[in-house]
């Protein structure tokens, strides 16, 4: 094709509309690797599963050992001989509903970090879910800590780096400069003005269609401005990310309807050629404060399925060992059951962390059940960032924990070695 020189300023007169498209674009799109080709999936990958509304972890991790569990749950205790027991513990052990987890567990492949938690811990979920996914207990920072790994670690050719499942992005990945993307489905997820004009649907008289095909067409041409021939050029690197994100799924499939579902989603998207690094899913529900012992097993059954199912999906991969998963919730629950059979916001929880990867066992230590805070709470036995800090540091590897997490050697953190 013949090279076509124009200025910016026929640029902006012919694609005007077509730059307020641009505009509109998530950051990610704008900020991503500009024109590169989609990076060779290798390197380590990590899984987040957020379990919404703040899970009881007195009942997902039970501590039978302290007698204190059955004094202050008559109703919500689960029996001794109900509980799932660890062949290295005879003071904790799993419900009755987390077997597979437990199966896992037993072949060293699932670290529970006991007690996690952060200082001054705060019983708001929006506030609490923030300083969660910002990494920040002062609560004075908007991006996530994985956005900001993101911003500072290289992308390479990527031009999706992390995504979520789902409709919403999370906090964790938003970074200043570069953030992740929401995926609701592989064949949900098309440009704004519906099918992407590849054949599938889209109508070329349409006002959307044809702006889009003319930006599109711009990369064709040679600009006397830099900023211009990046915009055509990020746009075509979108496209070729969008399209390839659709064609991993079946097209006529629904959207995950089950958490194992998001994350056999998650899995395709982290093991594609995408140069997907980060993925992140989430199970609602947790904030039980009443009928808990309904609504809480049903859950962990959840959970249990979507950790079996990763377990599953990445050994398919030949890469097992490429893979992390890690859990976490905005906090706990009390430890004494409240007058409706639930439990109320509480603070420190376990945290699971999951894959061939893992130097399986427990960490850290389970709270007291009655040496317990002024709010009648757990004290944690763990800094939620210390648990960051040995993913940062020891899994991704790309920029150090202290500088995503502005810790200093004077806070007292330490690595927690659940890795091999």
């Amino acid at each position: 094709m013949r090279e076509t020189s124009i200025s910016r300023r026929q640029f902006l007169e012919v694609a005007g509309g077509a730059l307020a498209l641009y505009t509109t674009t998530p950051l990610w799109l704008r900020l991503g690797a500009v024109g590169a080709e989609p990076a060779p999936a290798n390197g380590r990958k990590l899984l987040v599963v957020l379990l919404e509304g703040g899970n009881d972890g007195i009942n997902t991790l039970v501590p039978y050992g302290q007698p204190a569990y059955f004094d202050k749950r008559k109703t919500l205790a689960y029996k001794p001989d109900e509980i799932i027991k660890l062949s290295d513990s005879t003071l904790v052990g799993l419900a009755p509903t987390l077997p597979k987890l437990a199966k896992l567990y037993e072949a060293r492949k699932v670290g529970v970090i006991q007690g996690v938690g952060y200082d001054k811990p705060n019983l708001s979920h929006f506030e609490s879910m923030d300083i969660w996914q910002t990494g920040s207990p002062k609560h004075d920072i908007s991006t996530g800590w994985l956005g900001r790994y993101l911003d500072r670690s290289p992308a390479g050719g990527s031009v999706v780096r992390a995504v979520a499942v789902g409709n919403r992005l999370p906090t964790a990945l938003v970074g200043a400069e570069q953030s992740g993307v929401a995926v609701p489905s592989f064949n949900g997820f098309t440009f704004f003005d519906g099918p992407d004009g590849n054949g599938s649907g889209a109508d070329p008289a349409s006002e959307p269609h044809r702006l889009h095909e003319a930006f599109l067409h711009f990369g064709d041409a040679v600009l006397d401005d830099p900023v211009a021939q990046a915009m055509p050029a990020s746009e075509r690197a979108t496209v070729n990310a969008v399209r390839a994100i659709q064609k991993l799924g079946d097209p006529k499939a629904k959207p995950p309807a089950t958490l194992a579902d998001q994350v056999s989603m998650a899995v395709k998207l982290l093991a594609s050629d995408l140069g997907v690094e980060i993925a992140m899913v989430s199970l609602g529900g947790f904030d039980n404060h009443a009928s808990e012992k309904t609504m809480h097993p049903k859950l962990l059954t959840e959970l249990d399925n979507a950790i079996d199912r990763f377990a599953t999906d990445v050994a398919a991969t030949g890469k097992a060992g490429d893979y992390l998963l890690m859990t976490f919730s905005e906090f706990g629950r009390r430890v004494e059951e409240d007058g409706s059979a639930g439990t109320d916001h509480g603070t420190a929880a376990p945290l699971f962390v999951v894959g061939d990867p893992v130097a399986g066992g427990l960490y850290g230590s389970q709270p007291s059940l009655t040496l317990l805070d002024g709010n009648k709470n757990l004290i944690r036995t763990v800094d939620f960032r210390e648990v960051y800090s040995t993913v940062l540091d020891g899994w991704l590897r790309q920029v150090s924990a202290r500088e995503i997490l502005n810790t200093k050697p004077g806070d007292g953190l330490h690595p927690v070695p659940f890795l091999r």
